[in-house]
Order: structure tokens, then sequence, then C-alpha cells
């Protein structure tokens, strides 16, 4: 008998015959406990086994599949954001090439003063170049406005701020007439961007 099989054989005698004899000894009853207990012990054992072979895959998978999904929509997301400022800053190009060809901040609060009936009640219009910007310079003008009622005055703000030319209201003060108090007193600063 070689040396293995003498190792082996030892082994038994040593752990498995003790274990037979036990089993021996066990009354019908012991032996279905025994057997109940093995077979939930092998359905945990094969649980875990499913779960570290199939189930932690597969959610590993799943979470990556989710975190890459978010990335691609924030990507969209993100594409989409800078198509639309794509679009704006052409537009605005567009509008300061055609202003380029002389525009008049003055000339133009005139027109829309013109077009609103408060043309009259302008008493003070100063206008002001503040320093260049790269290669923007920038125009502001102030309006003082006396005697004018509340509609002619929104309206003649909203066609300033629905303006295709690049012009904003930096500065509003409205002051009520303590001498008829239907009419206001209205000063209004514009600013204008034109290329140098």
């Amino acid at each position: 008998m070689t040396d293995w099989k003498r190792t082996i054989g030892s082994f038994g005698d040593r752990h498995i015959q003790p274990l037979k004899l036990k089993w021996d000894q066990l009354n019908q009853r012991e032996r279905r406990l025994l057997g109940l207990l093995g077979g939930i012990l092998g359905l945990y054992l094969f649980q875990l086994l499913v779960q570290t072979t199939l189930v932690s895959p597969y959610q590993r998978y799943r979470d990556e599949e989710h975190s890459l999904r978010s990335d691609i929509l924030q990507a969209i997301t993100l594409s989409r954001e800078i198509r639309q400022s794509q679009q704006v800053i052409q537009e605005r190009s567009r509008t300061l090439a055609e202003d380029h060809a002389g525009f008049s901040l003055i000339s133009y609060l005139e027109q829309e003063a013109d077009r609103t009936h408060i043309r009259s009640a302008i008493t003070q219009m100063t206008p002001r170049s503040l320093p260049p910007d790269g290669n923007y310079h920038t125009t502001l003008v102030s309006l003082r406005i006396e005697k004018v009622d509340l509609p002619h005055i929104l309206l003649f703000l909203a066609r300033l701020e629905r303006s295709r030319h690049l012009i904003r209201i930096t500065h509003v003060t409205i002051e009520r007439r303590f001498d008829h108090h239907r009419l206001l007193d209205v000063r209004i600063d514009v600013q204008s961007i034109q290329p140098t």
C-alpha cells in the first residue's frame, strides 16, 4: 500500500468512522432532523453561490448601465444647451454686424418715444460713451421724462426690451408727481453695445 492510500485510510479511521458510528446510534427521528438541517444548510449554501456568481454581477452591471444612461442624458442636455447658446451668439453677431452700419442709440430712442407718444415729455437726453470692452464700445443714454402716465411709460419700456438691437435698460426710477398724482417723472438709463 502506497503512502497516500495509507494517509487517506488513517484519516478515514480517525474522522469518518466515528461519524458513521454516531449515525448508526441515532434513531429515525434524529436522522430526519439532521437530514432537514443538512437540506437547509445546502439551500443556504446554494443561495450564497447564486448570489455571488449571478445576482451580484447582474446588480453591478445594472448599476453601471444606470450610471451610463444618466451620463448620456446629461450629455444630451449639455449638447442642447450648447446649440441654443450658439444660436443666441449667431443672432447677436448678426445684430452687431447690422448695427455696425450706423446705429445711433439717441435716434432710436427718439423714434420709440415718437411711436409711444411721449417725445414731448422727454426733458433731458444725456449720452455718455463708456470705456471700450475688447472689440466693442458701449454707449449709455440717460433720459428724463416728466408728466407721463403709467401706460405710456410701460409701453415705451416694453418696446425697448423687445428691441432687435443690442440694447438694455440698466436703471429705471419712477416718481409720482406731487402736483398731479396720475402723472409720473421717470429717469431711464439705456445702454447699447456696438462693434468698434
